[in-house]
């Protein structure tokens, strides 16, 4: 973790998303658990959030999030864009995610596809979707290389990306909200009105997405 940017880093960024993810008050032994990261790397990075005014103590031990969208768009000052290119699908005839749905290739959706679930006036937009694998992606899921931004894929290995998914009826896994909307903020989905949308139902509906 780099003294320029102390929550960079897949530790601290795993140690985030739990704090997002979840309405709850932490222990150290609590969120050890759930973000997989060692107790000592949590606790530097708990400091951390703690001098920004990110978390508070609510008791000798334990933390909370007073604001979580706070939390967020600090994450997001630290996030680093994993490599991205660009596809178009070789089939006018279906959209690239019906595919998606039916292979067993690792994926995530994320950007204003993925908004699109939760948010129904959710701006149009490319569909970004997160792979370990671009290459194989591509062959399974019948994509060109383009330059346009029909496709983007994002080639990520990080289990971050990948955790706490939504799957759809159709077999299609979906980046989390928090992870979409810090990926509508900044990177190769970012989207101001998406962004904007995003927000606006996960205050409304904070209940639906955070456990």
């Amino acid at each position: 973790m780099s003294t320029a940017n102390p929550l960079s880093g897949d530790a601290a960024a795993l140690i985030i998303r739990a704090l997002l993810d979840f309405r709850s008050l932490w222990t150290t032994h609590d969120l050890v658990s759930t973000s997989g990261v060692p107790a000592p790397t949590c606790r530097r990075v708990v400091t951390l959030l703690e001098r920004e005014a990110l978390v508070e103590r609510q008791a000798p031990g334990v933390i909370a999030v007073p604001n979580w969208l706070r939390l967020l768009r600090r994450w997001t000052e630290d996030t680093n864009t994993p490599r991205a290119t660009h596809w178009r699908s070789r089939h006018r005839s279906t959209h690239v995610l019906d595919r998606v749905a039916t292979t067993q290739v690792r994926h995530a959706v994320t950007g204003v596809q993925a908004a699109r679930h939760w948010v129904q006036d959710a701006p149009a937009g490319p569909t970004v979707i997160y792979t370990p694998d671009i290459h194989r992606a591509a062959a399974d899921w019948d994509l060109a290389p383009a330059m346009s931004r029909s496709v983007v894929l994002v080639e990520s290995k990080a289990d971050l990306v990948y955790t706490r998914t939504r799957k759809t009826d159709s077999g299609l896994r979906l980046a989390a909200p928090s992870q979409v909307l810090s990926d509508l903020l900044t990177g190769a989905a970012k989207s101001t009105a998406g962004a904007d949308s995003l927000t606006h139902w996960m205050l409304e509906h904070e209940l639906d997405w955070r456990y």
